[in-house]
């Protein structure tokens, strides 16, 4: 039952979503363009539910010209990211097109997050199989404990920013997604979607293990929520 009416209020939030968004959308596709991008909106192939591979839509917010950086992982001061990429990241506003991949069924509203394939295989593959065994979300546990990746790359040191990621933040990522499929239900997911928005205004709140039981905690770096 706790699927069906999920899938169902999926269908119901994205369309109104897509209702409420949707000038907001326009507006920031028309602003990308005219800022020199001919293709505002950035499609790529992500990793779904048993492991199928979907198209994934965002808003673009990195150049597609030549850069020092590459690769699937954003760094900080990535130097592909734009300008209007930097606010687009910072508000969420480029994720406003994942509400069509919810209503057709490649997303949920919560979720394990969607990883890149050669991201995604980076885990051991006992965690790939329990991932997998659910749809992947526009936010969820991971996305808020992680609200500020970008800091903690930048902590981490210039030249030591992907041994962290995939060392370091990665595998903690993967107990967090872990935790999700065993424990979700529609409170946790209500929850999970209140503190997604309170992140956003307030990217320093803390406290998330006070309300969900047993959440992995980081044992070898510091994460703002785990406080």
């Amino acid at each position: 039952m706790y699927l069906f009416f999920k899938r169902f209020f999926d269908i119901v939030f994205a369309l109104m979503g897509i209702v409420i968004t949707g000038p907001f959308l326009l507006l920031s596709i028309f602003i990308i363009f005219i800022s020199g991008e001919t293709k505002p909106l950035f499609i790529q192939l992500r990793v779904g539910k048993d492991r199928q591979l979907f198209r994934f839509y965002k808003l673009r917010t990195m150049k597609r010209t030549q850069s020092q950086n590459s690769g699937p992982i954003t760094f900080h001061g990535d130097d592909r990211i734009t300008k209007v990429g930097l606010f687009l990241r910072w508000s969420k506003m480029d994720e406003f097109p994942q509400f069509f991949n919810v209503l057709n069924g490649d997303l949920s509203f919560v979720g394990p997050r969607p990883l890149m394939p050669e991201t995604f295989y980076a885990y051991d593959k006992s965690t790939q199989k329990r991932i997998a065994k659910v749809k992947p979300g526009i936010t969820g546990v991971g996305s808020v404990v992680f609200r500020n990746e970008a800091l903690l790359l930048k902590q981490a040191g210039e030249n030591k920013q992907k041994d962290f990621y995939l060392n370091k933040i990665l595998p903690y990522k993967g107990e967090l997604e872990e935790w999700y499929v065993k424990h979700q239900s529609f409170g946790v997911d209500l929850k999970l979607l209140f503190f997604s928005a309170a992140v956003i205004a307030y990217s320093r709140m803390t406290g998330l293990h006070n309300y969900f039981k047993n959440l992995p905690k980081a044992t070898t770096f510091e994460v703002q929520l785990d406080k």
